[in-house]
């Protein structure tokens, strides 16, 4: 009896090992992330603060700032995972495991409430450009309080709750090892408070998903209305077909950038108001300029690309998340898992870490001015090294 007791038993160190075996190429995989989300969001930091491509508006603002959560979520929750992994089952760190917990609450809600402020702003400027727009300073002040310290009073909570569990998992003799996870603490596993804050985030993920979708229909049918309408100037471009359909008054377009907007529909009246201000003799030279730029880069657009950023960030961000949280209805079935299944099953979990290593791989394939711009900044870097030296 007592050999066979023996021979059923399997010690924490010994599970632990082994299942930390099977997520090494994860845990691997994970440390490319953390890498390259923090090289490549530095290089964003770099090009976007130092380029002199980039002025000061709303979508610098809004690039910078996702571009700061993704670098501080690379340097502290992926590491942490890391090391999460390799004690999965013996972790024992409180001070840790709570950290983690930390930055898991905010960086999901700080890249949730960022992409909502950048929905809102696409939805005004493309879908309301009349109306009063966002300006960089205000867009700043909204992200500190939206971003930053909405996240943080979002993750408290949970950073309390947060804490080390122990309980039973069936050995690889079909025996029990007592094992030690940072998830929730026991004492409030049942507690009506967690209860609260788990659906509040849930709301609040389906909420802000729902808006999300919303807000990015109205503004995909509004661009497909003005595609259409080059579209139709196209077939008939006398200086005649732009005056009266008024399309190309570059006034309407608020903090944007010409090379990466459609242009929206203006009335009549600005535009002529502007040409008498301008005088009566660079009527016809000002339309045949805009005719001629916006001739140019028909020939190439396709749709704004700007919102075709945010709106990719933005679906898989919603995607990545949405499975995250389905799974966390699995969490309590871990301890019945083999290393290959466990390890797949973490893998999806925490899939929504490619939200903060994918901006560099989109702004690269989207915007030709952020490849030129990094070619040109570290040159421009070690010109002004140079000559700090020599001083």
């Amino acid at each position: 009896m007592n050999n066979n007791t023996d021979y059923q038993t399997e010690s924490l160190e010994e599970l632990n090992d082994r299942y930390a075996r099977a997520l090494l190429p994860l845990t691997i995989t994970f440390g490319f992330f953390a890498v390259f989300g923090f090289f490549g969001n530095v290089i964003i930091l770099l090009v976007f603060s130092l380029s002199r491509d980039y002025k000061r508006n709303n979508f610098k603002v809004f690039v910078l700032t996702l571009a700061v959560i993704d670098m501080v979520i690379s340097v502290t929750l992926i590491p942490a995972e890391m090391v999460k992994q390799r004690k999965y089952f013996e972790f024992g760190d409180v001070v840790t495991c709570k950290v983690k917990c930390f930055f898991n609450v905010f960086g999901a809600s700080s890249s949730c409430l960022a992409l909502l402020v950048i929905s809102i702003d696409r939805f005004r400027k493309v879908v309301q450009p009349f109306k009063k727009q966002m300006t960089p300073a205000i867009a700043v002040r909204i992200l500190i309080a939206v971003a930053c310290v909405v996240p943080i009073l979002l993750a408290i909570p949970g950073t309390i709750m947060c804490g080390i569990k122990t309980t039973n998992m069936t050995n690889i003799h079909g025996g029990n090892t007592t094992i030690h996870l940072c998830e929730t603490e026991e004492k409030y596993e049942k507690s009506i408070w967690r209860t609260i804050y788990k659906f509040t985030f849930i709301i609040l993920l389906v909420g802000i998903s729902v808006t999300y979708i919303v807000l990015y229909t109205f503004v995909m049918r509004e661009a497909a209305k003005q595609m259409k309408a080059i579209s139709m100037q196209r077939t008939n471009s006398s200086h005649e077909t732009v005056l009266t359909t008024g399309i190309y008054n570059h006034n309407t377009i608020v903090h944007e950038t010409p090379e990466t907007e459609l242009p929206f529909p203006l009335n009549n009246d600005s535009l002529s108001n502007r040409t008498l201000q301008n005088g009566g003799s660079n009527h016809t030279g000002s339309i045949e300029q805009i005719c001629r730029r916006n001739d140019r880069s028909q020939k190439t657009r396709h749709f704004p690309t700007k919102t075709i950023i945010w709106f990719i960030l933005t679906i898989v961000f919603i995607v990545t998340y949405v499975t995250h949280n389905l799974l966390t209805l699995k969490v309590g079935k871990i301890v019945n898992m083999s290393p290959s299944e466990f390890t797949l099953f973490s893998f999806f979990f925490r899939i929504y870490f490619l939200n903060h290593i994918i901006n560099p791989i989109v702004y690269a394939i989207f915007v030709k001015r952020f490849r030129s711009s990094f070619r040109n900044v570290f040159p421009m870097m070690l010109s002004k090294l140079g000559q700090c030296c020599v001083k």
